[in-house]
């Protein structure tokens, strides 16, 4: 019996750490669950995004900029209206690495409460996850989210922002496939590299057994509001 008890609390322990845990990069590496996030829009490269993964019936996690939102509400919407998950990149794409000249703890809790009020004020939604701008995700960015309510969450792997051929991109990002990949790309500027071979990226990944769901599915996380 005491044995059954100190394992029963250990479990509970251990779930209580995962449950505390603020910061993410990837996901389980025992489930076959990816999953794509895109970063910085709504923007160019946005409309044909969604037209792929609508025809490919697959969900992802937006990662907006609040100006980015508010410059294009009704592309925001769109995103909304197919069913995907919008999370925040706070309001401006500040690069918290070398900001320096205000509080910097006051300045994120800004950047991430103003993109908030206008995601929630556009599209109703009331974000819980967020994506400094660079990945940035040192101790004061974690404590800053935490304080709000908020993940953080980076990605695994990302290289659309190189300059390289599309074919040499695409191959990088196939290889890249594996349980908990937390895959960045970006919709802000046009994009097309990424956009010639991400269908057959999504056909990669599912043909490789891979299942690809939203941040929250892969990580089990939810809102604070969410039961």
């Amino acid at each position: 019996m005491k044995e059954i008890l100190i394992s029963l609390y250990i479990c509970l322990f251990s779930f209580s750490l995962t449950q505390a845990k603020t910061f993410y990069a990837d996901g389980s590496k025992l489930e076959k669950k990816v999953a794509l996030t895109f970063d910085d829009g709504p923007g160019k490269a946005t409309e044909k995004i969604l037209e792929i993964l609508q025809e490919k019936n697959v969900k992802a996690t937006f990662f907006m900029l609040g100006v980015s939102v508010a410059s294009n509400p009704a592309l925001a919407k769109t995103i909304l209206n197919k069913g995907h998950e919008i999370a925040n990149h706070t309001y401006r794409h500040i690069n918290f690495y070398a900001y320096e000249s205000e509080n910097k703890f006051l300045k994120m809790e800004q950047e991430i409460l103003k993109a908030e009020d206008i995601i929630k004020n556009t599209l109703g939604v009331k974000t819980f996850l967020v994506r400094f701008p660079y990945g940035y995700a040192r101790e004061d960015a974690i404590a800053t989210a935490k304080k709000l309510g908020y993940y953080v969450i980076n990605w695994s792997f990302g290289t659309d922002w190189k300059d390289m051929p599309a074919s040499q991109m695409y191959l990088k990002y196939k290889n890249a496939i594996t349980s908990g990949a937390i895959f960045l790309i970006h919709d802000l500027f046009k994009n097309g590299k990424v956009i010639s071979f991400l269908g057959d990226f999504i056909d990669d990944i599912k043909n490789k057994g891979y299942e690809i769901v939203t941040i929250s599915e892969l990580l089990d996380i939810k809102g604070p509001n969410v039961k």
